[in-house]
């Protein structure tokens, strides 16, 4: 995998597959010049659909090849487990499909939302109930991966701890959201440090004052990014996906370049030619 001159060992940078106008494929293109990682946002509804064919997938894994990325993919469709039995079944089978389609991709991670009835801390009134039906659905996800430690619970906007317990009981990984755990004011230090073990894939984007998220990362902390960073670089591989869109990706690149002189302490890589 070619690193690019912004990232540092161990700790890949992605953005979005809706940074510019056109296809997966355009974008891959676009965002090689700067990280090595793609997320795919995926939406299938009865209105407005992304999924591509398989072979729109294998084209993209060889486009892949030949630029020296890699991808991850979020997955189109929340789980709610305490939604009627068959919305439920059919969000899992959505899900299950999506593993099947781009399998010959090989992704990194695939990003994976549970969720509650009810936005916030906790995320449902009965809150053992819910940690085991969202086990069990986590599990019957899990289990249809070629590898299970691919399959990344993100922390979403209740207690991180639920996806920490959700991750180690279903041996899966997790994917750190920092922006979510800055917009409802959590330890982002603590959440760090605590699972860090567990953590594949991060997503990082700035918080406006008004609690706007998924905006460019000048809204961002650089001395809370940084830290971050050391945090997570260094050990196990992993992506962090700056996971903002269109202009937000420009005016983020820019604004890690003019921390990357503030970090004498990181050992960041040469670009590969």
């Amino acid at each position: 995998m070619i690193r690019r001159s912004l990232e540092v060992k161990g700790l890949r940078l992605g953005g979005t597959s809706w940074v510019v106008p056109g296809t997966f494929a355009d974008n891959l293109r676009y965002l090689s010049n700067e990280v090595s990682d793609m997320e795919i946002v995926l939406f299938d509804t009865p209105e407005h659909s992304n999924m591509p064919s398989k072979d729109e997938v294998r084209a993209l894994r060889d486009l892949c090849g030949e630029l020296g990325m890699s991808c991850t993919v979020h997955f189109p469709a929340d789980i709610c487990v305490t939604a009627p039995a068959e919305e439920l079944s059919k969000r899992e089978e959505m899900c299950l499909r999506t593993l099947d389609l781009f399998g010959d991709l090989d992704p990194f991670a695939w990003i994976l939302h549970i969720v509650g009835e009810k936005r916030g801390d906790p995320p449902s009134p009965d809150i053992d109930d819910w940690l085991e039906k969202s086990l069990i659905s986590a599990e019957k996800i899990a289990s249809a991966a070629d590898d299970r430690r691919k399959i990344c619970i993100e922390t979403l906007d209740f207690d991180p701890r639920y996806v920490e317990y959700l991750a180690a009981s279903a041996a899966t990984s997790m994917c750190l959201d920092i922006g979510h755990l800055i917009k409802c004011a959590r330890s982002v230090y603590e959440t760090a440090f605590r699972s860090a073990d567990a953590v594949r894939v991060l997503h990082v984007h700035g918080v406006m004052p008004d609690g706007t998220d998924h905006r460019d990362l000048s809204y961002m902390d650089p001395e809370l990014f940084m830290s971050v960073t050391e945090i997570m670089s260094g050990g196990r591989e992993r992506v962090m996906t700056i996971e903002v869109f269109e202009d937000d990706y420009g005016r983020s690149i820019e604004k890690l370049k003019k921390m990357k002189w503030k970090a004498p302490n990181f050992d960041f890589l040469p670009v590969l030619k």
